[in-house]
């Protein structure tokens, strides 16, 4: 299935796949310590050549800062995308309008120059985070507001190089990291989306047909249930009367049939028998009562994917739902695999994607999975 460009577009890299295997997680760590490391070594080389080295200093530190912001709004449970976007181009184009202050007084080895380097890796940061159109926003915003400012504060300074080639070499590694962080972003989103799409029908087809198992599993059940009400109900009409000892039976049989109802229907909507003990559900709210179809749907190719795998230990299974005082209905899977991480991310990429279209705030984690159902979205 092809993928249309403009589709591509609208996707960023973690919409697609959920980039938690290696450096995944820490793309803005590690680019903020490899900012800190070159710019203060190139900062401290550079200390004698400005006539306010501190603001060398201050000018690192706000690049870092600008990383250190998008790991902390990235690890969070509410998505953030404009605010990513707002932190590089704001904090970083700050740090490289200050280091420009810094040599504005003084003529200095421009060649040397630590800033429109690291400003570039702040942009960088946001490959993963971002879809393209809003990699190609923030980065030509910074291009037309942050790169002239730090060129008109500097230009006056450079003797050795012509104002043409100052721009150039400040605009260059902007241009560059622009580039790259979009090349990376739709080559990932291209590269996924047929793969999640095929996967999404495949799903949709299977979850069409009635599973077999399933319909002799309700048959078994009813009968089970009509076995043990209807020879009670039965001894009642022939006799005519109803004693204190038959109200008190009744009620052992209600209880026992609420409390065998309440623990299937805990696992019906996962497509799994109430005696299945590979799934453990704790829904004391019976909040999965107030999901859509599609809802519960995500949710349920989810965990059969998971419980298809193979190197997954399927006893440890355990899924919670509680509401939380917004109305939303917090989800949270928990599960042990001895799948490595990477191999494991792929194999539920496509029903990860799947649940995103579903849920709000859905993160995965090297064992864990969360998610949020928000009230606007809970049936009455």
């Amino acid at each position: 299935m092809a993928t249309s460009p403009t589709r591509a577009l609208r996707f960023s890299a973690r919409d697609v796949d959920p980039m938690s295997w290696f450096t995944g997680p820490y793309v803005p760590l590690v680019f903020a310590t490899v900012v800190a490391c070159y710019g203060g070594l190139m900062a401290a080389v550079t200390w004698h050549e400005s006539e306010l080295p501190g603001l060398q200093v201050l000018g690192v530190v706000l690049c870092t800062l600008a990383c250190l912001l998008v790991q902390l709004l990235t690890s969070m449970r509410n998505r953030f995308n404009w605010q990513l976007g707002a932190v590089v181009v704001g904090v970083g184009g700050a740090g490289l309008v200050v280091s420009a202050l810094g040599y504005g007084q003084s003529a200095f080895a421009f060649e040397l120059w630590w800033a429109p380097f690291c400003f570039s890796l702040t942009l960088s940061s946001l490959a993963p985070y971002l879809s393209t159109w809003r990699l190609l926003f923030w980065g030509g915003l910074a291009l037309l507001t942050v790169v002239p400012i730090a060129f008109v504060i500097v230009v006056p300074r450079v003797v050795d190089w012509g104002p043409t080639s100052v721009f150039l070499l400040i605009a260059t590694p902007v241009v560059v990291a622009v580039g790259a962080t979009t090349a990376f972003s739709y080559s990932v989103v291209t590269q996924m989306l047929p793969i999640v799409d095929n996967r999404s029908s495949e799903i949709v087809s299977a979850a069409l047909a009635p599973d077999p198992d399933d319909e002799e599993a309700e048959r078994v059940m009813l009968a089970r249930y009509t076995a043990r009400a209807v020879p009670f109900l039965r001894t009642i009409a022939d006799r005519g009367t109803v004693s204190e000892g038959d109200r008190a039976l009744a009620g052992e049989i209600a209880r026992y049939l609420r409390d065998d109802l309440v623990s299937r229907s805990d696992l019906a909507w996962l497509g799994l028998r109430a005696d299945d003990t590979r799934v453990v559900v704790v829904d004391p709210e019976r909040r999965a009562q107030s999901m859509r179809a599609t809802q519960r749907a995500a949710i349920r190719d989810l965990v059969r994917a998971v419980l298809d795998d193979p190197s997954t230990d399927a006893t440890t299974i355990f899924m919670e739902l509680r509401g939380q005082e917004d109305g939303s209905t917090a989800v949270a899977v928990t599960l042990d695999t001895e799948l490595p991480e990477g191999r494991r991310v792929r194999h539920i990429a496509p029903y990860y994607f799947n649940l995103r279209g579903a849920m709000k705030d859905v993160r995965l984690g090297r064992d864990r999975l969360s998610f949020r159902v928000p009230p606007n979205e809970n049936r009455p």
